[in-house]
């Protein structure tokens, strides 16, 4: 189950040529997993801010189609339901979930991946050391 300050869980996708990818093997940058065909178009269009941003980003789909961002196949539907229609999924470097929701449009993720980028995991007490 996907959710908030969580690990993404460990799924299995394909890639539409047949290959997986494992999820845990996508640590190492902040990962923006998304559903909108047209949100895809605007990130892609700003493919140097992403960059910058050391980030990834993938549209996901159950079916190989056409797509302006790299795809990312989920046949069952296990991640494409945790993410809702028009709802993207934002994580940081070490894939912990800091948005699953709605967003207005490319500049909102950009923003949600700036927040990510200035966070400093080595700063904060684990949660449980201060409950």
């Amino acid at each position: 189950m996907v959710r908030l300050r969580k690990p993404l869980p460990p799924y299995a996708l394909k890639t539409p040529e047949g290959g997986k990818v494992y999820l845990p093997d996508l640590k190492g940058k902040p990962l923006v997993l998304l559903r909108s065909e047209a949100l895809a178009q605007g990130l892609a269009a700003r493919e140097a801010e992403l960059k910058a941003l050391e980030a990834q980003a993938y549209l996901l789909a159950q079916a190989s189609r056409p797509s302006p961002l790299p795809l990312l196949l989920d046949p069952e539907g296990a991640l494409l339901g945790a993410i809702p229609e028009g709802s993207v999924l934002v994580t940081d470097a070490f894939l912990e979930v800091y948005h699953l929701g709605p967003v207005r449009d490319e500049e909102e993720v950009l923003e949600w991946l700036r927040f990510v980028e200035a966070q400093c995991p080595e700063c904060v007490l684990p949660e449980a050391d201060w409950l």
